[in-house]
């Protein structure tokens, strides 16, 4: 590789003979089952090998117990899940690490969550916890969502470690809890528990792209709700499955709204579709000899859609109901029922770095240096932990390994890209800390 120093050298070579531990290490992380379900979650085990695990190179690490840091129940960022979403910390630490450098240099955030998403009903094809590798692939629940970036942050420490380079800054290497479900709860933590750096690196999977910002995401549910029962001497039964249609079209109106409307940042110039509004989930009553023949009370519809950096809360909303407003006095037909509304999950919001800042451009020549080709960063598609970073001003990148099946089943990671995602990981360190 042109344009490495010695040591740059010697830590890619450290990584290269290591690529089988690579892929032995994402195993061992898929194998430790740690879904997130609210209120609890299983990270436990897994943040205790990442402890073990980092305590057998010389890593300090300590855990922080979300319960106990003050203030963050206060915090503004902080999600109060009620109901099914409620929180609960007990036995779910988060997990940070230190890599302390001989002083002089800057430190550098390596951030990911240790919780996946729990296997789901669909069908899987492989053990979701077996770490099967086929075609040059990893499978297993978390193998892309991250596992596979926490293994490929943890290699490039040890690379670091082993060769025998000291490093003028710290690496924090930080595994924190309850990310998925809109959680973000755990990367709050460890701000307000003093855990500080000069910039961050995500690492949930970009397919080695280079992110410097993020959407958001708000999630609404409407209901159609009527008297329900079954009309037996004629009367007169507004049936909401038959009017949901409408409010379907409502949303389709809104997702042509938006794509034309919303502020479109230069990160998301080339997104064809950078503000989507998707249709998730649609119900009304249910397949049971137990229910009786009936006309349904109520026909529920879950709407999701995505927000720019800059975008604010008060307005997003305003934007969505302004709309439905107008559409059902357009539809008189609709005045026969009554329309709930009610959200879920947590407001959050898109967030971006400034690419001129350090750490995005020591991480775009470092992809660009092991990919053989020059990148620049981009907006990701996806909401992410980023904007509870750049709310304390650290600024932040999202870079990781390639993969598919994220929520579905048979989740798998690119076994190349893990030692891709490695290798500029760890150019990135040496760089952006400097060495002593």
């Amino acid at each position: 590789m042109t344009g490495t120093d010695h040591n740059e050298r010697k830590v890619l070579g450290a990584l290269d003979s290591g690529a089988d531990e690579l892929v032995s290490l994402t195993r061992d992380l898929v194998r430790i089952p740690s879904e997130n379900t609210p209120p609890g979650g299983g990270e436990g085990d897994v943040q205790e090998f990442i402890r073990a695990w980092l305590g057998g190179i010389g890593v300090a690490c300590e855990r922080i117990d979300l319960e106990a840091v003050a203030g963050l129940a206060e915090h503004e960022l902080f999600f109060r899940g009620a109901g099914y979403e409620r929180r609960d910390y007990a036995g779910r630490p988060n997990l940070v690490g230190r890599m302390t450098g001989a002083g002089g240099g800057r430190t550098l955030i390596l951030n990911g969550h240790a919780d996946t998403m729990p296997v789901g009903r669909t069908r899987w094809a492989r053990d979701p916890f077996g770490g099967d590798v086929e075609a040059g692939r990893l499978f297993g629940r978390g193998a892309m969502d991250m596992k596979g970036g926490l293994a490929a942050g943890l290699a490039a420490l040890k690379a670091i470690r082993t060769s025998g380079v000291r490093l003028a800054g710290d690496v924090v290497f930080e595994s924190v809890v309850d990310e998925e479900h809109g959680g973000s709860n755990g990367t709050l933590a460890n701000r307000l528990a003093g855990v500080g750096g000069d910039a961050a690196v995500i690492l949930e999977p970009t397919g080695l792209r280079l992110y410097n910002a993020h959407k958001g995401f708000r999630i609404v549910h409407l209901s159609l709700t009527a008297p329900g029962g079954m009309s037996l001497a004629g009367e007169d039964l507004p049936n909401p499955v038959e009017h949901i249609g409408s409010l379907i079209e409502c949303f389709r109106s809104f997702r042509d709204r938006r794509r034309q409307s919303a502020p479109i940042p230069p990160e998301y110039a080339d997104d064809p579709d950078p503000v989507p509004v998707f249709m998730n989930k649609l119900q009304a009553g249910e397949f049971s000899l137990e229910i009786p023949m009936q006309v349904p009370d109520a026909c529920k519809l879950e709407v999701y859609w995505q927000t720019t950096p800059g975008e604010r809360r008060e307005d997003v909303e305003r934007e969505l109901f302004d709309h439905l407003d107008r559409w059902v006095a357009d539809h008189p037909e609709l005045a026969a029922f009554g329309i709930e509304r009610r959200f879920s999950h947590r407001w959050m919001p898109g967030s971006r770095t400034d690419p001129a800042a350090p750490v995005v451009e020591t991480m775009r020549q470092a992809v660009g240096e092991v990919l053989g080709r020059e990148v620049q960063p981009v907006g990701g598609p996806f909401p992410c932990d980023m904007f509870a970073l750049r709310h304390f001003g650290i600024d932040t990148v999202i870079f990781g390994p390639s993969g598919g099946g994220a929520h579905g089943s048979d989740e798998y990671v690119e076994i190349d890209s893990l030692l891709a995602t490695a290798r500029t990981l760890a150019l990135a360190i040496l760089r952006f800390c400097g060495t002593a």
